[in-house]
């Protein structure tokens, strides 16, 4: 294992795999090349991408790690880390995250790797205030274009145990996924498999923590909240009409195909049965439901587990912060959180007088 402080180069070499990474993230051209190279050889790959290219691509984030592939921070705006102020490392680290966790759902892995390798030992320093490691590698090169068989030509000596392999994934390096499907053959033929890098960094005995962040907003009471529009999901009948509304909203964490009904309306009841004093809320009006929102209070806080509108523009968010914030006041709690479209409540809390603000909990 090579690890000078915080940097890590390589794996364990003892074990008998190597790790396929990639930086960037393509915005002008689709990422699944990358993906099907890997796929054809079985191997999985880890992307380091920027937060401006999760949240231009939230649903192939999804699918990405849908896929078994591992995903982790590249900055936000891809830039040069040593030549940035304190303020600005951070502010790069946090919009990362942010736009990660809002595309993907889960907590962000504390590991990610520099752009261009840019780095000076105080930013190492500034990395492990947020318990996070650097990821880099054997550079590959491909970030100039080469043609696949020069690709391949400079990196099969660079198969073995243990090694990182620094690619890219971006509108530059299209030689890249032909060659990634050569070398995965090459890897095999070596006796390796291609894993992840936390795979890898735990065959090390290296731990990866994780950071979730969530946006709270105080209760007040509010006298524009329709209370009779809001109403708790109870009766197995008002479950199946929510269910069968709201699987028409373009939602990404409903299920599509065949058997989508039954699997979303599983979902729904889980929510509407959960332990922990968890309960369902829905908004109807005109016949039809227009949002709903699985709640629970914990340690004094009103929680929005999980939610979704009918309609996709901020109003219809508006009137489900306006009734949390009621049904927090009512309840007696200190805050009202959620953990999904943080960067979205926290503007409009802002924009409706509610004092907010996005945190981050402990890493673990």
């Amino acid at each position: 294992m090579m690890m000078t402080g915080l940097v890590i180069t390589r794996g364990n070499p003892a074990v008998t795999h190597c790790a396929f990474t990639f930086d960037d993230g393509p915005m002008r051209i689709s990422i699944d090349a990358w993906l099907e190279a890997l796929e054809q050889g079985g191997a999985r790959g880890t992307f380091f991408f920027t937060g401006e290219w999760f949240d231009r691509c939230p649903g192939k984030a999804r699918e990405i790690l849908a896929r078994g592939h591992e995903l982790a921070m590249h900055t936000y705006h891809h830039r040069r880390m040593a030549d940035v102020t304190r303020a600005v490392f951070f502010e790069e680290l946090k919009l990362a995250e942010l736009a990660y966790q809002e595309a993907t759902g889960r907590p962000v892995p504390t590991f990610m790797r520099f752009p261009y390798a840019s780095y000076r030992e105080e930013n190492l320093e500034w990395l492990q205030e947020w318990n996070y490691l650097d990821i880099e590698g054997e550079d590959t090169i491909d970030w100039s274009g080469p043609p696949s068989a020069l690709l391949v030509e400079r990196v099969i000596p660079k198969l073995d145990n243990g090694a990182i392999l620094v690619f890219h994934a971006n509108e530059i390096a299209k030689e890249t996924p032909q060659a990634v499907k050569r070398l995965v053959r090459h890897v095999h033929a070596k006796g390796l498999a291609a894993v992840t890098v936390s795979e890898l960094l735990h065959a090390a005995g290296i731990a990866i923590g994780e950071r979730r962040w969530q946006v709270r907003f105080k209760p007040s009471f509010q006298s524009s909240v329709h209370n009779e529009e809001w109403k708790r999901v109870t009766e197995e009948a008002e479950l199946r009409k929510l269910a069968a509304d709201s699987l028409e909203w373009g939602n990404p964490k409903t299920p599509t195909g065949a058997g989508a009904y039954g699997k979303w309306l599983e979902a729904l009841s889980k929510h509407a049965q959960a332990d922990g004093g968890a309960y369902l809320v829905a908004r109807s009006f005109a016949g039809q439901h227009w949002a709903y929102a699985c709640v629970s209070v914990r340690g004094g806080t009103l929680v929005l587990e999980d939610f979704a509108t009918k309609e996709a523009h901020a109003d219809a968010m508006v009137y489900m912060l306006q009734w949390a914030a009621n049904e927090a006041a009512t309840l007696g709690c200190e805050w009202a959180a959620g953990t999904q479209d943080m960067r979205r409540i926290h503007k409009l809390c802002v924009q409706l007088g509610f004092e907010a603000e996005i945190v981050a909990g402990e890493a673990r």
